[in-house]
């Protein structure tokens, strides 16, 4: 007898030693994955929204100006919907841990995934909108107002101003898509394998 086929031979008495796990024991353990994970999505989602609640009562001398209003206004409007979004994770953890089937299951996950996603592309599209009104607002401020910028403003003015826009936005946007990433995209990935196995065994 071969080596290989020795190899073979050992594996098989391993094997039939091993637990053997049922449908149901599948089930309970990609179930108590899930909502472990859904429970950390909305413990971090939580944490973040404490943590940006005393920036809605702080505001720098610099902002003080009219100019700044409208990210005050969006500030404040936005943050109804963070709350909603925080909310919303609460209740896909309290469902995914209710669930009793396995399509249910993956119903659970998809609406979980669904969820995490659109409250990123809002938060991102809250940033990249103060980012752009900032970036700009604090440049004209800075040339001495509206009025003066449209008076003593050079074509170069208007790319630089174009420019730094540009570059502001790209960091700020980046470092948040990979504070996103970090957080929630390793909690994304991991509810994505668990559908992926659920599918195998709903066949």
């Amino acid at each position: 007898m071969d080596e290989f086929e020795l190899l073979k031979k050992d594996w098989k008495k391993r094997e039939t030693s091993l637990p053997k796990l049922s449908y149901e024991d599948i089930y309970a353990m990609i179930l108590k994955k899930s909502s472990s994970n859904v429970k950390w999505i909305f413990i971090i989602s939580f944490a973040e929204m404490l943590i940006g609640l005393p920036l809605l009562f702080y505001t720098p001398d610099e902002t003080e100006h009219l100019n700044y209003l409208f990210i005050d206004i969006l500030t404040y409007a936005s943050y109804p919907i963070c709350i909603y979004f925080v909310y919303r994770f609460y209740k896909n953890y309290k469902k995914i841990s209710a669930t009793s089937s396995v399509r249910g299951l993956i119903d659970s996950i998809i609406r979980a995934r669904k969820t995490v996603k659109h409250y990123i592309i809002f938060n991102l599209s809250i940033m990249f909108v103060i980012s752009v009104y900032a970036s700009v607002a604090t440049y004209i401020e800075e040339s001495g107002g509206w009025t003066a910028y449209k008076q003593l403003s050079a074509p170069t003015d208007h790319l630089v101003l174009i420019a730094l826009t540009i570059l502001a936005t790209l960091l700020i946007i980046g470092l948040a898509i990979g504070f996103y990433l970090l957080l929630y995209g390793f909690l994304l990935r991991r509810l994505h394998k668990n559908y992926k196995e659920l599918k195998k065994i709903e066949v």
